[in-house]
């Protein structure tokens, strides 16, 4: 089965959405590269993580505030090519990240954008 493993809060100003969760909650914070601020939701006492995120401003100007949940895939070509069969589309070029794996936004058939990601072992 194919888990939602992470969160985007898309947002204006990244950095006062961080800090804003970043005080309701007691979320640390990470600052990465530009307005990219990975968003720690907390550890279990076993040390695993719970589904952790960021906040980040919209890939398009005219896109919503909005969360956006990202699915574990094995294949994030095969993945795109299903949704798309689906009804649903891509609205993202594949993105690589550095030392994690692939990732690409799609959207449902009713146009809720979604990440698929696929972690490079």
């Amino acid at each position: 089965m194919n888990r939602v493993v992470h969160f985007e809060l898309v947002s204006r100003d990244p950095g006062a959405t961080a800090a804003f969760y970043a005080e309701a909650f007691g979320w640390r914070t990470v600052r990465g590269e530009g307005d990219y601020y990975r968003l720690i939701t907390g550890e279990n006492e076993d040390g695993a993580r719970g589904i952790n995120g960021a906040t980040v401003r919209p890939v398009a100007p005219s896109l919503p505030t909005q969360t956006v949940n990202t699915i574990q895939v094995d294949d994030v070509d095969a993945y795109a090519e299903k949704v798309r069969s689906l009804g649903g589309r891509t609205i993202s070029d594949v993105i690589e990240l550095a030392g994690v794996g692939r990732f690409r936004y799609c959207a449902d058939p009713d146009g809720t954008p979604f990440g698929l990601i696929e972690y490079r072992g």
